[in-house]
C-alpha cells in the first residue's frame, strides 16, 4: 500500500513538472492554442487603424489549409512573413501559429490600379537599392476547356520574395487566387 502510494505521488509530481499535455502550452495563447479551443479577442484590442504601426497592407490565404502572407507596416517600414500552422512535437492535439519572417522592407509602393499590385524594397544606408525585395504581379489566365470552345478566366497575383540577407532563402514564390487576397 505504502510502495504504490509513493509511486502514485511520485507520478503525479512528474507529470506536473513536466507539465505534459496541451495544459502547459495553453495557458500562454501566444505560444500554442489546443485544437479546437475558443479564443476571445477584445473588439478593441483586434481593430485596425488605418495608416499605424501593424496594419496589414497585403494578405493572402490558402483556402486549403488556413496558412497566409501578410505584409504588414512596422515601426521601421513594412515587414512580409509567411503564417501557417505548426503542431507541437510534444503533444499532436496542441497547435501553434508559426511566423516566418521573408524580409523587411523601408519603403512600399502600391498601384494605382490595384492596391494588391506593390513593390517593396529596402533602402541601404549608402543610399542605394538593397538585395531584399517584394514584389507582386497580376496575371490574367485564360484557357479553352479541353474538347469545347468555352474558355475560362482566372485571375492570379504572383508574389516574389526575394532577399539575399545570410541565412535566408535567396528567392520564394508564391501564387494566390485574387480573391483570397486583400
Amino acid at each position: 500500500m505504502k510502495l504504490s502510494l509513493r509511486l502514485s505521488v511520485l507520478l503525479f509530481a512528474g507529470v506536473s513538472v513536466l507539465g505534459l499535455g496541451c495544459e502547459g502550452a495553453s495557458r500562454d495563447p501566444l505560444n500554442a492554442v489546443e485544437a479546437g479551443a475558443q479564443v476571445a479577442v477584445e473588439p478593441q484590442l483586434a481593430e485596425v487603424k488605418q495608416g499605424a504601426v501593424g496594419d496589414t497592407v497585403l494578405r493572402c490565404t490558402q483556402p486549403q489549409d488556413g496558412s497566409y502572407l501578410e505584409v504588414v507596416q512596422t515601426a521601421t517600414g513594412y515587414e512580409a512573413a509567411t503564417v501557417t500552422e505548426a503542431y507541437d512535437p510534444w503533444d499532436c492535439r496542441c497547435t501553434y501559429l508559426k511566423r516566418e519572417v521573408l524580409g523587411q522592407y523601408t519603403r512600399c509602393n502600391r498601384s494605382t490600379v490595384d492596391p494588391r499590385i506593390l513593390n517593396c524594397f529596402r533602402i541601404e544606408p549608402n543610399g542605394t537599392t538593397g538585395k531584399v525585395v517584394l514584389s507582386t504581379t497580376r496575371n490574367q489566365l485564360t484557357q479553352m476547356v479541353i474538347g469545347g470552345t468555352q474558355t475560362v478566366s482566372r485571375t492570379e497575383l504572383s508574389i516574389a520574395a526575394i532577399n539575399q540577407d545570410p541565412g535566408h532563402t535567396p528567392r520564394l514564390d508564391f501564387t494566390y487566387d485574387m480573391a483570397d487576397c486583400q
